[in-house]
């Protein structure tokens, strides 16, 4: 709209004729990228080029002389700009400078681009007077054309320059162009973006459209040669931006082709001389014509051409009319290049000589010389250019040998070889080369040439015809060769099997104007530049005629072309009449009302004459598409434009809410006839309601600043349907656009601190208010907006940019260690403060140590430093650039903002390296304290600064400082510039290291870095006879005589030592009793000398320090004057200290000294308390003043942030922190401190505190009052803390200063003891309770008791008067809970209290009080009942605590004041452990000059006594009776146990008697083939059969005849069994390959299931297998069935199926404990009865685990509806616990056994009648296998009626040998040894008499409702054990065992498991 209207302005003022001024923007416009600016050619102030992005960051500034800076006296206002996008407005922007960032889109395409374009307008130029000139920015991508200039076919040669070139539409001075071609010169070469060059003229282009489009672009040219032919590619790529790549291929030929080879016959040389002449003639741009004629008709020649010439005699060439001409060679090929003129020469040879004529060109005449024996080389050029070579071999001519002369003659395109062979001189021979010049001409060779032909047919015939056309085109050609051109037409009928017409044409029957024929449009060419020819063809009927044209170039090239002629009478008719719509098969169009609309017709009409076409719209309302609408009520159709024509148009609300059918009905009559085709078309189109409007005030894109607020209005959004209804709003925020695609929250991308997914904070509303400083700057928001109404949803999105705040101001600046190189021996702090943040700018620091090198170094910030690399501080422990590798280092800072700016920091210091390369030692190494002198030296100490110093540390005892690196504190036994010290003694070596003693040597150079060296020597101490006393004298009289002369440091030093070693002597005495010495005045004589030793610099500190803390260290033993002495000294050491650190910048050695002194004041302390009759409360008044000032030194090398440094004594500790005001809150953690402190200042207007003041603050805690001479000393139940605070001022002073409030947790001393109380179930077992009971009186303050225990569960807590419970109403309740305060129920009340938490109850004042006055008496006992769910199930003493209490605050402004419990009162956190204290300050922050002397407050926590607490636990919980129903389900076990126990026996006797190999009773001994037979019957329902089985074996050999496995009495085939059968045979049947199965039909039809058999060959041991898996059964059809089975392929996988079944059938009745006892057969040494009782076992300890669970302590509460889950859980959890028993006691009896029961063979040598009679068979089926079955002769037969006089015991005898070698178990399977029978036995007994005693134990304390649970477990833990847990074991591994292919070795069979033994019976047979 902005721009229609200025274009109206613009008429406007061109209607009035007086045009306006046209000014020059105000603005400038950039686009800076990634990849730099880009330019075009056209580019200009007022025009600017983009690299497209789909988001684009515009720059604007103000144009030169347009902005501020322009006008003298004010700034002029900033113009206003719209900015369109593609002429769509996007934004509206008043200001001299910003940026712009605008969503560019979808990509443009190659040579496309978007426009952005900038309309301003400004005060000092208003329309229409005044105009200023647009600002254009074009967004495209970069677009490069590469091509070849000169030659443009893409061909050139050897050597022969090829210029290239390329335009780009972009150019950057960053960007570059890398040409690269392997084989070229150059072969690789990288160009300058920059480098561009004119454009070559418009006819060096390749192509019109190339030209034109690189017209408006950068171009560039490069010239390359190529050294060989081939094809070579050269590629073009660009760098430095997105990769951009083009290619091409460039083809190399030589230079020279051969054309045309030319021999003549032998001529003499005198008498038949030579003339040629030659012409080549262009035919046309394309084609070349070449002829030779021999001008003298000598004859005999012999030609050889190329194999891409055309020999033609040309139609246009007249014939020599000579006779004495004939035409050697004539020939035409096609060439490409440029055009060639006409060329012509002649040859003559006469008597040896050679004259070359050609054109203008002057002759060349050779004399060749014919009588010469040399060989001559010429070499003739247009140019006149000769060479010529000879050698001659001077001798006369020889006849058998030719001399040859070669000639080699060049003429513009042609090149010619002539060899002239002279032989015996009378005789010559030519042999011409004719060679075509490629450095001009590219020939094209015949095979690359097609015939360019195209063929048409003219349509099909009209109404007014019966005939039709075929035209064909052929390029024009020249009159020469014309002739050569035939066509041949072949017209066959429709079937193709006859020819109907046959024409042949020439060139000359071409016709003119031929594409009259033919439609203009479907010609592909020009038509100008064709020749064509026309075939009428006769239409005979209405199918295509096949025709074939055959096109022929004299006799080498042909093409034939098989098309049809369309001879079809076409009609009009309407091809398509259809609605357009998305996808053809829609029929329903959804639309919005408010939204206009069109519907248009795809019309297709086939029809050669005029046609008439008559379209109209219909509109009918429709309830559904199923549905056919009222026909009689249309809609009015008047509003919509186009009801008669094919695109109809509705308008927006023309048509209500609902379903139309759209009914289109066309009329097309064609002119001239009464003919009328009509065709329509339906649609429907659903009237939807409109889509919402969602609309984001501000556009798409939004910039705002970081410090202001701003507003996300969505007001304007509206629904265009109507305005009625509620809308719901929803906003969301991300940082990454595409989180929008999946509506997924990544923590990475949230835009505030607490959005917690993809909604902004407040999402609901139109309009959010965004609060100034609240989203980080310098990012990009991505907002949108959800509205929603009914199901309708729509969403409008609006880019945010916050703008960050100005420039950061940031200077480093050294803090400690700031000399010009680094003292590694010493901290090394700074301070990277920036000095224009605010607290609200969140600002982020983050230092990186960089090498010399600027490459970032591993350092451990955590170890190293003291404040990590996150702080705006960094202290850097001393000893952590020791070893320095680089010559320097670089500190880099970088600081970031909320506010998105960042700036960096450096800063480069180089290390001092301390003194390299020595040794130290100690001589000797082993001596006696006080006795034995030692001498240290050291040698080979090198360092550049010099002179070196020795000190020597002899380490004392001192205080813990965590700040340290290492403490060497300690007296100095040595100090000065000599490598070896003097004779010393040395004090006594630790005892619990071996009288150890560890000397610190340290060398320092004139900087002060040292180099430390430890030595290790042990002194033992003086014996008891020694003369030490002797040695005191000695070393007391050296101290006092060098410390009253000292006049220096070094005999200062040493008087201090020896006043040491005097105190060490000291201490040690009083260790041995047969040595007395005066304790105490001899003490007090070496304080006297440490008062002696003057004190002015800090090594002396150090040595008075140590002399005090050793002659303290036994501080009972010396008197109160020694204290005050030693206190006196500690002052002004302490002040020396101070003020040497405020000169020095050393903090580590400050810190060493200040943990002495510490030491000191804690002995000295230690004394005081020790007697608290005679305490000192003037020392401890002094000791806390050297306290505040060794704190003040420890302060001044500490920085803000750092971590709090913790200084430990025996008996108290300090905490020292600095920090700056907006976190002095958060300086102590909860978690982590002892006791904590939480500080609140008060900030603001006139309290002269800012966000970056720093404060010190020190902590003291004791665990013991400092002060006993106070009242409440006894009454303080907590450790006594004091606090100081201190403003620190920029010069490190401190001004001390009170926090506004202060939060104090204090731990209570001596433990947390509560009350424990005893928890049970009621007397209703519903649910747990307990209570106890105490007096209170009038004077009884408010009570507070915390229920302590780790249970989740809520207390309802009653209060009742008296101890008697019973039908008394509470007078107070309450609910306590453990994770939220404890409230009130009913009448109870809390508002008096001041303690609130979990678990805690208040018993207030006001209660108490009230419930004594009801009372009447003094005094009054009160009850506390608790009660919660039922979670218990007998009393527990150990689950609840109980512990009462009530505290003050006891606070002490000062050491000086007393203890006040008013200033400080007890917060709502106070709880068992601590106690919470809050102090309000009441005085108000005076000014500096007026604050008093630094003091410290101390806190701390008094107990109220309580009465004392009876439980009534008696009086609550129920009295559990003894449950009998576990001792129940322990019988009824065992009586379940014992009757399966008889069956089981039973069973597995008769498993023993029925293990047989059954030997049949009519087997022959004179039978050669012996076969054990084993057949598997299956385990499936009703798998087995009592029917008699016949079998028959077939082999290679033969067959056997049917055998009755007779088995009578024994059982067989029965389900699940294995029968295994010895049979013989009269023969050997060789290998068996099948076996037949017969079934007896006696009674009732048998059924029996074979699952599968094996065949074992008794003499050869070989074995076949059987997989039958079939159903055996008869029926009255078939009486007389049998079945064949063959054998198994070895080789062939099993049925995954087939092999599942068998291994899990196998597993259940083997691996399932409770299923295998049940097995219709059990194998295997593992019986019926060892399964029962393993179960036994099993079950027993499942119950037992079982009741441990439920015995068990439970912390969690557990709901009532929940309790049964839980019984199941537990049953489940003790099935999985009880499987390792199970699985041992298991292993233990299948794997002790050596070998399984044997197999024993069994033969019945009488056979009783009854029961062989049994197995007979029909005479029909004898009949048959007597048919089946050889005659069996005499011998056999006889034998077989001896069976009864032992023929059969003979024939086993021999068979018996074979019988005992069957396999044994396999190896696979483990063998344990022969007494674990014993162990499982051991372990079965052993589990179920414990297990039967502990269930019967626990179970008899159970109630009735816990024993119902513990019974539902325990059988939850059966049915698993039984029915889940084994099964799917069990299906688990068969289906693992199917995943790879299994063979029948895979399978378990009877012969890999068993060994075969002869029954007795066989002896028995003998004595028979």
């Amino acid at each position: 709209m902005a721009a229609l209207l200025l274009l109206l302005l613009l008429l406007a003022c061109c209607r009035r004729g007086s045009p306006g001024r046209l000014q020059p923007s105000p603005l400038r416009v950039s686009c800076p990228g990634p990849h730099g600016q880009v330019f075009q050619r056209r580019d200009s102030e007022h025009r600017v080029s983009c690299l497209w992005n789909s988001t684009v960051s515009l720059h604007y500034r103000p144009a030169p002389g347009a902005g501020p800076e322009g006008e003298e006296e004010r700034s002029p206002s900033p113009p206003c700009c719209l900015w369109y996008l593609n002429s769509a407005p996007v934004r509206n922007i008043s200001g001299w400078s910003g940026r712009v960032v605008l969503q560019a889109g979808h990509a443009p395409s190659a040579g496309a681009s978007s426009l952005v374009t900038v309309q301003c307008s400004s005060s000092s130029c208003a329309a229409p007077e005044c105009l200023h000139r647009n600002v254009s920015v074009e967004l495209s991508g970069q677009d490069v054309r590469l091509f070849v200039l000169w030659p443009q076919t893409h061909i050139t040669h050897v050597w022969r320059p090829l210029e290239l070139g390329w335009c780009a539409r972009l150019s950057s001075a960053g960007w570059q162009y890398r040409f690269s071609s392997p084989g070229a010169v150059p072969s690789t070469l990288l160009l300058a973006s920059s480098e561009h060059r004119d454009a070559p003229s418009p006819a060096a282009y390749p192509t019109a459209e190339l030209q034109q489009t690189c017209a408006s672009y950068y171009s560039y040219r490069l010239t390359v040669r190529y050294r060989r032919p081939g094809t070579h590619l050269a590629l073009l790529r660009i760098e430095q931006m997105p990769d951009i790549s083009l290619s091409l291929l460039i083809k190399v030929e030589p230079d020279l082709v051969h054309v045309l080879s030319v021999s003549s016959k032998l001529l003499s040389v005198p008498q038949q001389p030579l003339s040629l002449s030659w012409w080549l003639q262009p035919l046309s741009p394309s084609t070349l014509a070449y002829r030779l004629v021999d001008t003298r008709a000598v004859g005999g020649w012999h030609c050889s051409y190329s194999s891409f010439r055309l020999l033609s005699n040309f139609c246009a060439v007249s014939t020599p009319q000579s006779l004495d001409e004939m035409v050697v060679a004539s020939m035409y090929f096609h060439v490409q290049g440029k055009r060639f003129e006409e060329l012509a020469g002649e040859l003559h040879l006469h008597n040896g000589t050679l004259n070359l004529t050609a054109g203008k060109e002057a002759p060349i005449h050779v004399n060749l010389c014919p009588e010469k024996t040399n060989s001559s080389t010429y070499i003739f050029r247009y140019n006149r250019g000769t060479f010529h070579t000879s050698k001659d071999n001077n001798s006369i001519f020889s006849t058998d040998h030719s001399n040859t002369r070669t000639v080699f003659y060049q003429y513009k395109e042609l090149s010619y070889l002539l060899t002239i062979e002279f032989l015996a001189l009378q005789w010559y021979k030519l042999k011409m080369y004719l060679y075509m010049n490629q450095k001009r001409v590219l020939i094209r060779p015949l095979a690359e040439r097609d015939l360019d032909v195209h063929v048409f047919s003219s349509g099909r015939p009209s109404f007014l015809q019966n005939f039709s056309y075929l035209v064909w085109f052929i390029p024009a050609q020249l009159p020469m060769l014309q002739c050569e051109w035939t066509f041949h037409l072949q017209l066959f009928g429709t079937k193709k099997d006859h020819v109907v017409q046959s024409s042949t044409y020439t060139y000359h029957d071409h016709v003119k104007n031929a594409a009259r024929f033919v439609r203009r449009s479907a010609l592909p060419f020009d038509a100008e530049k064709y020749t064509g020819f026309v075939a009428k063809v006769n239409c005979t009927s209405s199918a295509p005629t096949p025709a074939l044209l055959s096109i022929r170039v004299n006799n080498y090239t042909a093409k034939t072309i098989e098309t049809p002629v369309v001879c079809e009478k076409k009609e009009c008719k309407i091809l398509r009449c259809w609605i357009q719509r998305p996808d053809y098969k829609d029929i329903v169009l959804y639309k919005k009302k408010a939204s206009q609309f069109f519907l248009f017709v795809r019309l297709e009409v086939d029809c050669h004459i005029g046609i008439s076409i008559n379209p109209l719209w219909h509109v009918y309302p429709a309830k559904d598409t199923k549905t056919e609408p009222d026909w009689s009520k249309p809609v009015n159709t008047s509003g919509m434009f186009g009801v008669k024509m094919i695109h109809l148009t509705v308008p927006s609300n023309y048509l209500d809410y609902g379903l139309y059918l759209f009914y289109f009905n066309v009329e097309v009559i064609p002119i001239r006839t009464s003919i009328v085709l009509q065709a329509y078309d339906t649609i429907y189109v659903e009237i939807e309601r409109a889509d919402l409007l969602a609309n984001i005030s501000g556009g798409s894109v939004r910039r705002v600043r970081f410090a202001e607020s701003w507003t996300l209005d969505g007001s304007k959004s509206s629904d265009p349907d109507s305005q009625e209804g509620p809308m719901k709003f929803t906003w969301y925020c991300t940082k990454d656009l595409a989180d929008y695609k999946t509506m997924k929250f990544k923590a990475k991308s949230k835009c505030h601190p607490f959005q917690k997914d993809l909604r902004w904070i407040t999402p609901s509303g139109p309009i959010q208010k965004i609060p100034a400083e609240s989203l980080a700057g310098n990012t990009l928001y991505y907002f949108r907006l959800m509205i929603e109404k009914g199901r309708r949803k729509a969403y409008a999105d609006q880019v945010v940019e916050v703008y960050p705040g100005p420039p950061l101001s940031v200077l480093m600046r050294c803090l400690e260690n700031c000399g010009a190189s680094l003292i590694p021996t010493e901290r090394f702090s700074l301070s990277g403060k920036c000095s224009n943040c605010k607290p609200s700018n969140r600002p982020q620091y983050y230092w990186t140590l960089l090498s010399d090198a600027s490459k970032e170094i591993y350092f451990d910030w955590d170890s190293k430093t003291s404040t990590g690399r996150t702080g705006a501080y960094l202290s850097i422990h001393a000893m952590a650039f020791t070893n320095p590798v680089y010559r320097y280092y670089i500190l880099h800072l970088t600081v970031t903002t909320w506010d998105g700016r960042s700036t960096y920091f450096r800063t480069a210091f180089s290390v001092n390296t301390p003194p390299r390369g020595g040794t130290c030692n100690i001589s000797p190494r082993y001596g006696v304290a006080f006795l034995t002198k030692f001498v240290v030296s050291c040698r080979g100490f090198s360092d550049s600064d010099l002179p070196l110093t020795y000190k020597v540390i002899v380490p004392t005892e001192t205080t813990t400082v965590s700040s340290v690196v290492e403490n060497t504190f300690g007296t100095i036994l040595y100090l000065g510039s000599q490598p070896t010290t003097p004779l010393s003694f040395l004090p006594v070596g630790e005892r619990s290291r071996k009288y150890g003693l560890t000397l610190y040597v340290q060398v320092h150079d004139s900087l002060e870095a040292f180099t430390q060296v430890n030595l290790r020597v042990r002194v033992r101490k003086p014996l008891k006879t020694q003369p030490l006393s002797d040695v005191f004298r000695e070393l007391l009289a050296s101290a006092r005589r060098l410390s009253a002369s000292a006049k220096q440091t070094g005999d200062r030093l040493r008087a201090g030592y020896l006043a040491y070693l005097a105190a060490s002597l000291l201490n040690t005495v009083k260790e041995i009793p047969t040595v007395q010495l005066p304790q105490a005045p001899l003490r007090e004589t070496v304080v006297k000398i440490a008062l002696n030793i003057s004190v002015n610099n800090i090594m002396e500190v150090n040595q008075v320090a140590a002399v005090l803390s050793e002659v303290t260290e036994a501080v009972e033993r010396m008197n109160f004057r020694s204290q005050d002495l030693a206190i006196g000294k500690l002052t002004q050491v302490t002040e020396v200290l101070k003020k040497q650190r405020s000169q020095l910048e050393w903090s580590e050695d400050a810190e060493i000294q200040s943990s002495g002194i510490l030491r000191c004041l804690s002995n000295v302390l230690r004394a005081d308390l020790l007697s608290l009759k005679n305490v000192s409360a003037d020392g401890v008044k002094h000791i806390f003043s050297i306290m505040e000032v060794v704190t003040d030194v420890v302060f001044w090398g500490k920085v803000p942030e750092e971590v709090e440094t913790l200084i430990e004594t025996g008996h108290w500790n300090i905490t020292l922190k600095k920090n700056e005001a907006w976190n002095i809150s958060n300086h102590f953690s909860t978690d982590t401190c002892h006791n904590c402190f939480y500080p609140r200042m008060k900030t603001g207007n006139g309290s002269g505190v800012t966000p970056n003041t720093v404060f010190s603050t020190a902590i003291f805690e004791f665990d013991e009052s400092p002060f006993p001479w106070l009242g409440y000393t006894s009454d303080i139940a907590s450790m006594v803390m004091g606090f100081r605070m201190a403003e620190t001022k920029p010069n490190r002073d401190l001004v001390p200063t009170t926090p506004e409030r202060a939060d104090i947790f204090l731990v209570r001393k001596g433990g947390f003891t509560t009350f424990d109380l005893v928890m049970g179930p009621d007397k209703t077992e519903t649910y747990t309770t307990g209570g106890f009971s105490f007096e209170i009186n009038k004077t009884t303050p408010t009570i507070y008791f915390e229920i302590v225990t780790k249970l989740k569960a809520t207390f309802k807590v009653l209060i009742f008067t008296d101890t008697n419970l019973t039908d008394t109403q509470p007078i107070a309740s309450f609910a306590a809970s453990h994770n939220k305060p404890t409230v009130a129920i009913g009448n109870g009340t809390i508002d008096d209290c001041r303690i609130t938490g979990p678990y805690i109850v208040c018993l207030p004042y006001t209660l108490l009080s009230t419930i004594v006055q009801e009372s009447g008496a003094d005094a009054q006992n009160i009850s506390i009942v608790l009660e919660t769910r039922y979670i218990l199930r007998y009393p527990n003493r150990k689950l609840v605590g109980i512990y009462v209490f009530n505290d003050y605050c006891l606070f002490m402004d000062g050491v000086g004041s007393q203890w006040n419990k008013d200033t400080c009162v007890v917060g709502p956190l106070t709880n068992w452990q601590k106690v919470h204290c809050i102090c309000v300050s009441a005085r108000k922050r005076r000014s500096l000059a007026a604050l008093p002397a630094p003091s410290i407050k101390f806190l701390a926590a008094k107990v109220v006594v309580l009465p004392n607490t009876v439980d009534l636990g008696r009086n609550l919980i129920v009295d559990l009776p003894k449950n009998p129903l576990t001792l129940i389900t322990v019988l009824a076990i065992f009586a379940v146990y014992l009757l399966l126990c008889c069956w089981a026996i039973r069973k597995d006797r008769v498993e023993k008697e029925i293990k047989y190999i059954i030997v049949l009773p009519d087997n022959e001994a004179s039978d050669k083939g012996i076969f054990l037979v084993t057949l598997y019957t299956g385990s499936r329902c009703n798998a087995g059969t009592k029917g008699e089985v016949f079998l028959q074996l077939i082999g290679q050999r033969g067959r056997s005849k049917f055998r009755c496995l007779w088995h009578q009495p024994s059982p067989a085939f029965q389900r699940g069994s294995i029968d295994c059968f010895l049979i013989t045979t009269t023969k050997n049947l060789g290998d068996i390959h099948s076996f037949r199965i017969r079934l007896s039909n006696e009674s009732k039809p048998p059924t029996w299931f074979l699952s599968r058999a094996e065949v074992e060959d008794m003499s050869t041991r070989k074995v076949w297998f059987f997989l039958c898996r079939k159903w055996l059964y008869l029926n009255t059809d078939k009486p007389s069935r049998n079945w064949k089975f063959s054998v198994a392929d070895p080789q062939t996988p099993v049925p995954k199926f087939d092999y599942f079944l068998i291994n899990f059938n196998r597993r259940l009745t083997e691996y399932h404990l409770w299923l295998s006892v049940f097995a219709p057969v059990v194998t295997g040494g593992f019986t019926r009865f060892q399964r029962l009782s393993t179960f036994l076992a099993v079950i027993l300890f499942t119950l037992l685990v079982n009741i441990m669970f439920f015995n068990a302590e439970k912390d969690l509460e557990t709901p009532a509806y929940l309790r049964y889950l839980r019984s199941i859980t537990v049953g489940i959890e003790c099935a999985l616990l009880t499987l390792p028993v199970e699985i041992l006691i298991i292993a233990l009896f299948k794997y002790s056994q050596r070998d399984p029961p044997p197999v024993v063979t069994k033969m019945y040598p009488k056979v009783d009648s009854k029961y062989w009679n049994s197995c007979v068979i029909s005479e029909k089926d004898a009949n048959v296998i007597d048919i089946e079955e050889p005659t069996v002769d005499k011998k056999s037969q006889k034998s077989k009626s001896n069976i009864a006089e032992g023929g059969v015991f003979s024939k086993f005898r021999r068979l018996s040998t074979t019988i005992r070698q069957l396999r044994k178990i396999p190896d696979n399977e483990p063998l344990l040894c022969w007494w674990c029978i014993s162990v499982a036995w051991g372990l079965v007994l052993s589990i179920t008499v414990l297990s039967s005693f502990f269930i019967v134990l626990y179970g008899l304390s159970y109630g009735y409702q816990t024993s119902r649970e513990w019974l539902i477990a325990s059988g939850t833990s059966f049915l698993e054990n039984v029915f889940f847990h084994s099964i799917l074991k069990s299906l688990l591994f068969s289906a693992m065992s199917t995943i790879r292919p299994k063979y029948l070795d895979d399978i378990r069979w009877v012969t890999q498991e068993k060994r075969v033994e002869l029954d007795s019976g066989e002896k028995s047979g003998k004595r028979t």
